[in-house]
């Protein structure tokens, strides 16, 4: 008996459908999720549900145990992957290397540049997953309206969560302190024009922390590649420890230095 279910990467224009064997093991699944997918057993992370959450039993796991049901949706991530929601508490990231460069990672001007901005740095480099966060933020939302209550969002919390469902509904600050709750990161937006920070999720005790640049009407995100300028986002870094001081000021100047290139006429 097999089952049908959804493979997406962040390579993949659309997801595609394969069969999986439900007689069979854990193992046997990531065998073919990793040939589907092209993504090395080694550095495959597979998640499922919504929203979405690391799929880690061990190998000899039946796969009836899963409970995997028609086309369900399996993300496939490689490398670094994605930050699990609500569990960076206790993520681990080693200081950046002083030989590495920050490059700012531009996003579509397209109304949800900051969810694709923060699908980029939380989903692993991700390009198609702006949706997808934007979705966990109205979710988000409404399941928690003690916390996004009518004070904090300025109407009430289900108007609000409607609104923001809106695929041309600019995202901003409160989507940005909702982010940092869900995925427990402090999360940074360097202003391009003036160099201030916003910060969000300070002193909640997260130890991962990510940079975006805002230019007054546009998001994009700043990551860390080992060669200078580079155009493989492959290798970029996005999460960063919350104690490198280090990395922060590092960004402050980067982002400082891109909003004296625009002025200049010479980058938007």
């Amino acid at each position: 008996m097999s089952i049908t279910v959804r493979i997406r990467t962040a390579k993949s224009s659309a997801p595609v459908q394969t069969e999986l064997n439900l007689n069979g093991t854990w193992r046997e699944a990531a065998s073919v999720l990793s040939g589907v997918s092209g993504v090395a057993l080694s550095r495959m992370r597979v998640l499922a549900g919504f929203p979405p959450k690391p799929i880690e039993p061990e190998d000899s796991t039946p796969l009836t145990e899963l409970k995997l049901r028609p086309n369900d949706m399996l993300i496939i991530q490689e490398g670094e992957a994605k930050v699990q929601l609500g569990n960076t508490g206790e993520k681990y990231v080693p200081p950046t290397s002083e030989r590495a460069h920050l490059t700012r990672r531009r996003c579509p001007a397209d109304n949800s540049c900051l969810f694709h901005a923060c699908a980029y740095i939380l989903h692993d480099k991700s390009r198609s997953d702006g949706a997808l966060i934007r979705q966990e933020c109205v979710r988000a939302i409404l399941e928690h309206p003690e916390m996004f209550n009518r004070n904090t969002l300025g109407m009430d919390p289900a108007d609000y969560a409607a609104w923001l469902s809106n695929k041309d509904t600019w995202g901003g600050a409160i989507e940005l302190e909702v982010l940092s709750f869900l995925y427990k990161t402090e999360m940074f937006a360097l202003d391009l024009q003036s160099s201030t920070v916003q910060k969000f999720g300070t002193g909640m005790g997260y130890t991962v922390r990510v940079f975006l640049v805002y230019t007054g009407n546009h998001y994009d995100c700043i990551a860390m590649n080992p060669t200078y300028n580079s155009s493989s986002e492959r290798e970029d870094q996005t999460l960063f420890n919350s104690r490198d001081d280090n990395i922060l000021k590092r960004a402050t100047r980067f982002v400082a230095e891109e909003g004296k290139k625009m002025k200049e006429g010479n980058s938007m």
